[in-house]
């Protein structure tokens, strides 16, 4: 059994693998890029991104995918029917500061609402605490449920900030 894996199944029986995100995962992240729809694009991205150009997004799934140490970065990968192994989220932290790191969390359109962005970010956030982060920050669209709804799931301290059509979260892992 590998450590660096850790697996879950959602409400609606689909086995879920979280691994650790490697440089050479970027055309898995392009794949997962193909699964979101505008909204989702846009509410990951803050910016319209229906019909981006190919080698924009081949070029922003190698920056994702090297994620600078000390970050850390998960995949989520489940099988499912005609896609063995598919991609199914994923999420990563920067450090940003002193104890301070800048989240984000994805997951594909059709998976959305099963729990995946919740663990990748319950596992996001044991491994900041493991490397000393205190403080996890994101920027998000106002609109964006979801992410707000993962955050009141977790049950820690937080703030949340909205200026100027942009949304600050800030959790406390202390």
């Amino acid at each position: 059994m590998n450590p660096d894996i850790t697996t879950f199944v959602t409400p609606t029986g689909l086995e879920v693998r979280l691994r650790p995100l490697r440089p050479e995962d970027a055309p898995l992240l392009v794949d997962l890029f193909q699964h979101l729809g505008p909204e989702s694009r846009y509410q990951r991205f803050q910016m319209p991104l229906e019909h981006p150009d190919p080698a924009w997004v081949e070029r922003a799934a190698r920056a994702l995918a090297a994620v600078p140490p000390p970050g850390r970065g998960w995949l989520a990968l489940a099988d499912l029917p005609d896609e063995p192994g598919a991609v199914v989220g994923g999420g990563r932290y920067v450090v940003t500061g002193e104890g301070v790191a800048e989240v984000s969390v994805t997951v594909r359109d059709d998976l959305q609402g099963q729990g995946i962005g919740t663990a990748i970010l319950r596992v996001l956030i044991t491994a900041a605490r493991e490397a000393g982060i205190r403080r996890l920050t994101a920027y998000t669209n106002p609109t964006n449920r979801a992410v707000m709804a993962m955050v009141h799931r977790l049950r820690l301290p937080h703030r949340v900030e909205t200026h100027a059509g942009e949304t600050y979260i800030e959790i406390e892992l202390a």
